[in-house]
C-alpha cells in the first residue's frame, strides 16, 4: 500500500469518526463567531538592556501588567501577563496598541526597577488573527546608587547619610552600609535630582548639596563620596566639603546610560511567557549541570517556535534537527482540545509517543506507510533528522471549533541524556 493511499485512509477514518461522534450528540451545533470580532496574539515580553539594572540572571515577568488600548487611549482589556489568554478576541477596529509595565511604581523605592514598553499600533480584522509580536520593555525610571569610599568610611560617624530627592516628592536616605539602589519615578517636565550629604566627620558636622538638572528615565546616576586629596582650601566647583580639620570630601558622579553600558558582573535578563522558557542543557563533563554555554541541538525550521502558525494545507511545516551527539529519542506530545486522548485512541493513535521506540501498530500509522514521520533507526544513532508535520495538518482542520489551538511538544534526547523541548503551536479553522 503506497503512502498517499494510507494517508487518505487515515484521514477518511478520522473524518468519519468525527461525523459520527458529532451526530450522536443532541447538543452539538457548529460554533459561530460573534459578529464583528477578530483575534489577537502577543508572543512574549523581552526586557532589554537590563545588564546594569539588577544582579539576577532573569526577571520574573509573570506579574507584568498588560493593557490593550483602543485608538482613543481607552483601556479595552487588562491582565497580569501570567493570566493573559494566548488568543484574545477583540471588536473589529483600527489603531489598537498594547502597553506593558512591570508594576504600578512609587515615587521612590528600593530595588524597584520600573520596566515599560509598548507595541506598534495594529488593526483587528474580522475573523483574522493579528500578531502583535514581542514587546520590548526597558528601564523607565531613574536608578541612583550612592557609594562611600573606604577612606571616608573610616572617619565618618554614624549620623552620616546622603538624602536623594527627585520628582519633588520621591526621597530616599542612603547610609554608609546601604548596598541597595534607589529608583525614582521619572515625571515629564521634572528633570531635577538633588543629593545632599550630611553628617559628622572627625567631630565636625558638614553638609554638601549637589543639584542635577538633566536627569531622565533610563539613567543610572552613580554618586561616590571619598576623601579629597590635594589642597582642601581650594574651592571645588563640583561641591566639595572643606573641613576645618583639614579633611575634604570629594563628590564625583558617573552618569551611566542603561542602554549604552554593560557591567561585566551583571547578567542580561530576558522574558518569555511563564512556563514557555527553553530548558538548559547539562554538560556531562561539567560538574555544574546548569551550564547554558553548551548548545547540543540546533533547530532549522520553517515553523516559528514562538508564534502561532495557521494550519494551512499545501504549506510545508518542517523542523530540521541537528545534534552534536547521536540521538536516542524523539518524543512527541499532542496538546489539543480537539485531538484528545479519547479521540486519538478511537482512530488508533495516542497523544504521546517516542518515534524512536514505537509499537508495530503505531509505526504503521506514523511511519513511512502513514504520516511519514522518522521512526526507529531513522532517529536512533543519527545526528540529523527531519520532522515533517505537513501530513498532519489536514487532521487539525477537521476540528469543528473555529480558531482551535493545537500544540506539539517535541523533545529530542541524545545518547548522553541531554535533552531539549520545543513547542510547535497551530491554529486551525481560521476564517
Amino acid at each position: 500500500m503506497n503512502r498517499h493511499y494510507m494517508n487518505y485512509k487515515i484521514f477518511s477514518t478520522i473524518a468519519i469518526a468525527t461525523f459520527m461522534m458529532s451526530s450522536c450528540s443532541d447538543n452539538w451545533a457548529p460554533s459561530t463567531d460573534e459578529e464583528g470580532v477578530g483575534q489577537l496574539h502577543m508572543e512574549a515580553i523581552n526586557v532589554t538592556n537590563a545588564e546594569n539594572v539588577i544582579n539576577r540572571a532573569s526577571v520574573d515577568v509573570s506579574n507584568f501588567i498588560i493593557t490593550i488600548n483602543n485608538a482613543e487611549g481607552e483601556t479595552v482589556k487588562r491582565w497580569k501577563y501570567s493570566e493573559m489568554p494566548e488568543i484574545v478576541t477583540l471588536p473589529v477596529d483600527e489603531g489598537y496598541y498594547i502597553d506593558v509595565i512591570s508594576h504600578n511604581q512609587e515615587k521612590a523605592a528600593w530595588d524597584a526597577p520600573f520596566f515599560k514598553g509598548s507595541s506598534e499600533k495594529f488593526n483587528i480584522v474580522k475573523n483574522q488573527l493579528t500578531n502583535a509580536g514581542t514587546i520590548t520593555c526597558k528601564l523607565s525610571n531613574i536608578k541612583v546608587s550612592v557609594r562611600f569610599a573606604d577612606d571616608l568610611k573610616n572617619i565618618m560617624e554614624d549620623d552620616c547619610k546622603v538624602t536623594v530627592v527627585a520628582n519633588d516628592e520621591g526621597m530616599l536616605e542612603f547610609t554608609a552600609d546601604e548596598t541597595r539602589s534607589g529608583y525614582f519615578q521619572a515625571i515629564e517636565g521634572s528633570t531635577t535630582l538633588i543629593a545632599t550629604f550630611t553628617g559628622t566627620i572627625r567631630g565636625s558636622y558638614e553638609e554638601i548639596r549637589k543639584v542635577y538638572t538633566d536627569v531622565e528615565a533610563g539613567q543610572h546616576r552613580i554618586i561616590t563620596y571619598s576623601v579629597k586629596s590635594g589642597d582642601s582650601t581650594i574651592p571645588d566647583e563640583n561641591g566639595n566639603i572643606d573641613i576645618s580639620n583639614g579633611i575634604s570630601v570629594d563628590m564625583s558622579t558617573i552618569d551611566e546610560s542603561i542602554d549604552g553600558n554593560v557591567s561585566t558582573d551583571e547578567d542580561i535578563i530576558d522574558g518569555d511567557r511563564p512556563g514557555q522558557e527553553e530548558p538548559i542543557n547539562p554538560d556531562p563533563d561539567d560538574p555544574n549541570p546548569d551550564n547554558p554555554e553548551v548548545d547540543y541541538f540546533t533547530f532549522n525550521t520553517s515553523i516559528s517556535l514562538t508564534d502561532i502558525n495557521e494550519a494551512l494545507e499545501g504549506k510545508d511545516y518542517v523542523v530540521g534537527i541537528l545534534s552534536v551527539n547521536p540521538l536516542s529519542n524523539l518524543k512527541v506530545k499532542i496538546e489539543s482540545n480537539y485531538l484528545t486522548e479519547e479521540f486519538l485512541a478511537s482512530v488508533g493513535l495516542v497523544s504521546e509517543f517516542d518515534l524512536a521506540n514505537l509499537t508495530p501498530e503505531l509505526e504503521s500509522k506514523l511511519g513511512e506507510g502513514g504520516f511519514g514521520f522518522p521512526t526507529g533507526d531513522e532517529v536512533k544513532g543519527n545526528t540529523s533528522v527531519n520532522f515533517d508535520l505537513t501530513p498532519f495538518i489536514p487532521l487539525l482542520n477537521l476540528s469543528p471549533t473555529p480558531n482551535d489551538i493545537h500544540k506539539f511538544h517535541l523533545t529530542v534526547v541524545d545518547d548522553q541524556n541531554n535533552s531539549e523541548t520545543v513547542v510547535l503551536t497551530f491554529i486551525s479553522g481560521v476564517e
